[in-house]
This record gives structure tokens, sequence and C-alpha cells, in this order.
């Protein structure tokens, strides 16, 4: 995986072409976007608040890295189209030759969980950081599901802890994507480090009651008016800050998943734009208001829209706290 190195002329942005996900249009089956990772990256880059800025590339993580996070039994299992098929969604995945798959699905998704890994340490840094892709929160040690096989955000949290122990003793992730993030929550239960604040459609997949413990604060969101701003945005707020300041994280994992989208045909929700970009800062807010790291990835969104909407949103953040001169040498973030 990418070695931490910082440069002026870079921000904490994460993001590399081989993220897209493109062979011969079949992809199109799949209702995710999975294209939607360079239309975010033309957003910023032609924006005036990054002109002449780059950002950063990552690596995928070893097998090493990989076998840390994942059975041995499961990662074997990745070398059937079976198997991937299941994880995927996608029928026609069974028939295609698996060193085709590899290339053109896995190496895309093990270079996002490199940049998702990349973007908690770079957070350390600048105090912020946003991988333009990973947020597969519904991969596990033991399996995947969901167009999730690498379990990143478990990834970024074991990375963290164990690397910097002295800055950061506790990590809060805040999944927002309209589906459970199991994943994390089966994978980090018995792990009094962590805690996971979850919101999310109860009535869609994965409902994984299993998944759920001590180290879990659900939302479950079960009735339509608690899907719409008016009411969402404040429930939101009040969960999370209370969550903040009773557990007191050195560190936020933010995974921003845009299918709580009105319209999005797997989430099933019906926030607005304004909503998706009110919810991102008030999460930002909590965060760099309490001179804590974010780190944010981007997980799920279905619709054609959800680039435009991601790209406002981040542009929206880097104005309103003037992310670009926010570095951790000048601030008390993370100390």
């Amino acid at each position: 995986m990418s070695t931490l190195t910082t440069n002026s002329g870079k921000v904490p942005i994460i993001y590399h072409a081989g993220y897209n996900i493109a062979f011969w249009n079949l992809e199109k089956i799949h209702p995710f976007d999975t294209q939607k990772y360079k239309r975010i990256q033309r957003i910023l880059a032609s924006s005036d608040l990054f002109n002449g800025k780059t950002f950063y590339e990552p690596s995928p993580p070893t097998s090493e890295e990989l076998a840390t996070i994942h059975s041995p039994k499961y990662l074997e299992s990745l070398s059937s189209n079976k198997e991937l098929q299941r994880i995927l969604e996608v029928p026609f995945v069974a028939v295609l030759p698996h060193a085709l798959i590899k290339k053109k699905v896995l190496e895309p998704m093990l270079l996002q969980t490199g940049g998702s890994v990349l973007a908690a340490e770079l957070a350390l840094e600048y105090g912020w950081a946003i991988n333009l892709g990973g947020g597969f929160h519904h991969a596990h040690y033991n399996g995947g599901g969901g167009f999730c096989v690498y379990a990143d955000i478990t990834m970024m949290v074991e990375r963290i802890l164990s690397k910097y122990p002295e800055q950061i003793n506790r990590v809060m992730i805040v999944d927002l994507d309209a589906h459970q993030g199991n994943g994390p929550e089966r994978d980090l239960a018995a792990n009094n480090q962590v805690l996971v604040v979850d919101a999310f459609n109860a009535n869609i997949y994965p409902h994984d009651k299993d998944a759920i413990s001590s180290n879990t604060k659900p939302i479950p969101l079960t009735n339509p008016a608690m899907k719409a701003d008016s009411s969402y945005l404040p429930l939101i707020q009040s969960n999370i800050f209370q969550a903040f300041h009773k557990f007191h994280p050195d560190f936020v994992i933010y995974n921003a998943g845009t299918d709580c989208l009105e319209g999005d045909p797997l989430g099933a929700m019906d926030l607005s734009a304004e909503g998706i970009i009110r919810r991102d800062e008030m999460v930002f807010e909590m965060a760099l208001n309490n001179n804590v790291p974010v780190a944010m990835v981007l997980s799920g969104g279905y619709q054609k829209k959800n680039a435009d909407i991601i790209g406002a949103s981040i542009l929206n953040l880097a104005q309103k706290f003037d992310l670009l001169t926010l570095n951790r040498k000048d601030s008390n973030i993370g100390k």
C-alpha cells in the first residue's frame, strides 16, 4: 500500500483511474454506477477551488494485508465465479473467464480498498481525507455481499489502531449509507475501542440483526417520514452528536453512501440533494469542531446524478471548513 508522504501541492483526496469498472458495457446490467469515481474526480479537478492541486493515488493492499482482515477460506472462495456472482449480484459473472473478472472488478476494488486505508492515514496528517471510492460495508472477515468484496472499513480501523496507538484509542464509524453496515459491525463487535453509529433503512437488505452488538448504535429508519430531510436530518444530528460526546472518539470514519437520495432504486429513501450535502456537512462539523480527524469513503449510490451531488458536497465541505488550508501541523487535530 502507498507509503505516507505529504506534499504541499497535494490535497488529501484519494483517487486512481483504476477505480472505475468497465468492460464492454456489461457493467450497466448492475444498478451501481461503476464510473462515478472519474466523474467526481473531474468535477473537483475542474473547479477553481482545486485548480493546480493534485490528488493522492493509492496502491492495493498486499495479500498479507488482506489476510489480516479476511479468513483464508473466504479469500480462497474469491477464485470461484459462483461466489463472485453472489457477492456482485451480476448473473453473467458466472460465465466470464475468472482472469477477466479479476482484472476488471477485483483489481479496482482492491485499489479502492487501498485508497480507504490511505485516507485514514492522511486524515491524521491533514485532519481530513476523502477517498473517492470504497465504503464496502457489507464485507467482513468471513464473507462479502451487496457488491462489497473487501472489508476496507475494517482495514482502516485496524491500521490506525495498530499503527498509531499513541494518537488513536477510540474510533467512531458513522455509517449513513441507506443499507445497514453489517460488515464492520460483525468484524468489530468485540472491539471496545470502536463504536459504529449506523442509520439505515430497516426495510431493505441486509436485515442482519445478528451483526448488531453493544458496540453498535443502530438508528433503524422504519417509516417513510424518517427517510426525508425534515425528519432525517435532525434525527441524525441528535444521534451522532450524542454518541460522539458520550464515546469521545479520537478518529471518525464516515461512510457517506448516497443511496438514500430520492429516487434511488435500492435505497428506497427520500433525501434531497440539499439534504445529502447538509448531512455530510453535519458529520464534518462534528469532527472538525472537536479537533478529531475524519476520513470519508463513498459507499453506495445507484443513480447517474450521484456523482454531481457528491462533487457538490465535497466542494461545499472544502469551502465551508476551509479544508485546503487545514493541516494537522497547524492545528490541534488528533493531538
